[in-house]
């Protein structure tokens, strides 16, 4: 016998449900999801950073965890993906399903892009896992089979059988250390394997009428199962020893997940609750009020009490926050390592070609400043004895900071700025007219501290007095990607005479009398898809989370009555084919991944209301600016609804006209669409629209226009 396994788990067949500790609560926080987007798996990647859910839709969306927006939406699958795992180092996503194949997914490139298929199934994959060090990947499918995949080489070293060959395997999973693989399926047994050599290693009945899930314990100790049973079933490790039960549910155990620091396991089921367990005694902690259907996936948070839930039928993640565990003892799971790198032959050459070229176009300044600490590099400025002249009233610093022991601060002026994964940063400092020391602080977690001072000379005319308050607005730049297309390569899609045109006139008057510098709009006229995308990359590598941005597109739009997908038509798109589209997904991804202080997003084409997933109620226009430029906005307005626009679009005219005519210092952009709304709708048959853009990191705020 394991001293260190808890004795009543060692001495018990069963435990009873017991009562309810008073200590231990979880409520919903916040509920957020993607109308169209049901979802049928939800998990947390390993770093906590991100949620992953995938739906029937066909779609996998990744979220940002923190801030519960969308970073990513992943499309083009033929068929629902059952499971998707994200690698250690967040660079790819690996996802199986109904397409009976494995899809690899490059998620550096925008849109992301799948750049490998492992394929061979007879059936649907409907679990996966990756090894803790990121090489290797485990599949289980229909027909029992239990692959593993050489991810260096994309090639099939095991392909594992069970005793019973003919039941589909519904659950893998690796142990923290990756030395063994647990499968789990149709046949009730749990199945362990050596990965390394594909001998079992042993195999005990889990569940009678077939198990769900199985999963490890993040210490390595115990492992635990469900499915077509009331129980949960928990297992000493590593021979399947000393079984015992967890009763409490009253229908079938659908998902359980141990939390993070081994001492609970919460479990949802088909009778619609939800139980939090304490491991070492068996008893129920917790159970949740019914919930709205059937409990279909759950998971800890790795980094901070609390979970997710998702219920059958449902687009919606419930977030939940758990009060009365031990945040002290609240860490990330022992098999968690530092991101492994997957080799670089499940990388395209072309991605090789750019990541070669990309590290050969930032080099760090030279000289006495760069000397002066190892930890912070500067690209831009690159101060000269320690001084630099700026003819305008801010400045952009762009540099990298890196420390052998890690980075645990780096603050501009006192202002904490928060640096990529790289360890590269960007800031947006505004200036006084003058001499402005710029000093540049790198702590390191052993609280060593590395400092860089040096001076910028602003002469911009328009530069606020030293000592002079300079309003919150005044601090930002504002940037615009402009897109109007009106011919088109293929012909069978009709060229338009107006967008390019309109987007000329809304150009001309954001340069004659708002805020918007030349250097700061990017004009396109009748852009492909990949010149879009590109337009968006460059953007999001000079905007940083200070500035304003822009978005107008006019052209063609369609919609996807079978995908509910709306979609923006580049020069060479093709009338049946979506490949050159530019999706709504796509352009909720980069607002989303683009940070700002606000993102207004103007279209003016058929179709164009899909991009809200639900329309705020127009209201009074609020009279605080100040209030409303503090709070993050992600607001659209679009010409219509779900409708045909016509070539001479009234929607354009009449913004057009509203900005010209304004004679207000700060325009929100509420205010300014409530100026024409109704000029549009008794002079065109189409209802423009303003609203949110959900999921994408809106907090009330507005979008302010800034007269000259």
């Amino acid at each position: 016998m394991n001293p260190k396994i808890p004795i009543l788990i060692l001495s018990f067949l069963s435990f009873s449900a017991g009562k309810l500790n008073a200590q231990y609560n979880f409520n919903v926080i916040r509920t957020f999801g993607e109308t169209g987007h049901e979802i049928v798996f939800a998990s947390y990647n390993p770093d906590g950073n991100y949620i992953i859910t995938t739906g029937t839709d066909s779609s996998i969306i990744i979220w940002n965890a923190e801030r519960r927006t969308i970073y990513r939406t992943l499309t083009g699958l033929s068929a629902r993906p059952n499971a998707a795992v994200l690698s250690p180092g967040n660079e790819y996503l690996f996802s199986g399903g109904r397409d009976n194949k494995v899809s690899v997914w490059d998620l550096t490139a925008m849109p992301p892009k799948v750049i490998k298929t492992l394929e061979g199934y007879t059936g649907p994959v409907k679990t996966l896992d990756l090894s803790p060090d990121g090489k290797y990947l485990a599949t289980g499918s229909t027909g029992g089979s239990v692959k593993i995949w050489d991810l260096g080489s994309s090639s099939l070293v095991f392909d594992l059988r069970a005793q019973n060959k003919s039941k589909d395997i519904n659950s893998v999973a690796y142990s923290p250390d990756g030395k063994i693989l647990a499968a789990g399926g149709a046949d009730g047994i749990i199945t362990l394997w050596n990965p390394a050599s594909g001998i079992i290693m042993g195999s005990q009945p889990g569940q009678k009428n077939g198990i769900q899930q199985i999963t490890f314990s993040p210490d390595g100790k115990l492992l635990a199962s469900c499915g077509y049973s009331n129980e949960i079933a928990i297992f000493q490790l590593p021979g399947l020893n000393n079984p015992a039960l967890l009763k409490g549910h009253k229908g079938w155990v659908q998902t359980i997940d141990f939390s993070p620091d081994s001492k609970n396991l919460i479990s949802g089921s088909r009778d619609e609750y939800i139980i939090l367990w304490d491991i070492a005694s068996g008893t129920v902690l917790n159970r949740s009020e019914k919930q709205e259907n059937i409990v279909l996936a759950l998971d800890f948070d790795p980094v901070q009490p609390g979970f997710i839930s998702v219920n059958y039928k449902s687009a919606d993640l419930n977030d939940w926050a758990l009060s009365g565990a031990e945040e002290t003892l609240w860490k990330k799971p022992a098999g968690i390592t530092a991101a492994a790198i997957i080799p670089d032959k499940i990388i395209t050459d072309e991605r090789q070609k750019a990541a070669r070229e990309s590290s050969e176009e930032v080099k760090p300044v030279t000289g006495d400043l760069a000397r002066s600490s190892s930890m912070i590099e500067l690209f831009s400025p690159v101060p000269v004895q320690g001084k630099t002249v700026s003819d305008k009233n801010s400045i952009l610093i762009i540099g990298r900071v890196s420390d052998p022991d890690g980075v645990n601060t780096l603050l501009i002026n006192k202002n904490v700025i928060k640096a990529s994964e790289g360890g590269i940063f960007q800031f947006n400092l505004s200036l006084a007219k003058g001499e402005n020391i710029v000093d540049l602080v790198a702590i390191n977690n052993k609280g060593i501290l590395n400092e860089q001072k040096f001076i910028v000379d602003c002469i911009a005319e328009n530069a606020t007095a030293a000592g002079e308050e300079i309003p919150e607005i005044a601090k930002s730049k504002y940037f615009a990607l402009i897109i109007g297309v009106s011919e088109y390569q293929s012909d069978e899609i009709n060229d338009l005479d107006n967008p390019v045109k309109d987007a000329q006139s809304l150009y001309d008057v954001l340069i004659a009398r708002y805020n918007f510098e030349k250097e700061n709009i990017t004009l396109l006229r009748n852009p492909t898809q990949k010149e879009i995308f590109v337009a968006f990359e460059d953007m999001g590598k000079i905007i940083t989370p200070n500035d304003n941005f822009l978005i107008f597109y006019a052209g063609h739009g369609k919609w996807d009555e079978k995908a509910k997908l709306g979609y923006w038509m580049p020069s060479d798109a093709s009338r049946n084919s979506r490949i050159n589209w530019f999706s709504n997904s796509n352009l909720r991804d980069f607002i989303s991944s683009i940070e700002t202080k606000h993102t207004i997003l103007i279209a003016d084409a058929c179709f164009s209301g899909a991009i809200f997933k639900s329309r705020a109620a127009f209201s009074d226009v609020p009279q605080v600016i100040e209030k409303l430029y503090e709070l993050p906005s992600r607001k659209a307005m679009t010409s219509g609804v779900l409708q045909e626009v016509p070539d001479e679009s009234q929607f354009i005219k009449y913004l057009i006209k509203r900005l010209n005519e304004n004679e207000e210092k700060y325009l929100p952009s509420e205010s300014l669409f409530s100026t024409f709304k109704a000029a549009v709708m008794s002079n065109s048959p189409n209802i423009p629209q303003f609203g949110v853009i959900q999921n994408v990191g809106d907090e009330g705020g507005d979008f302010i226009f800034v007269k000259r």
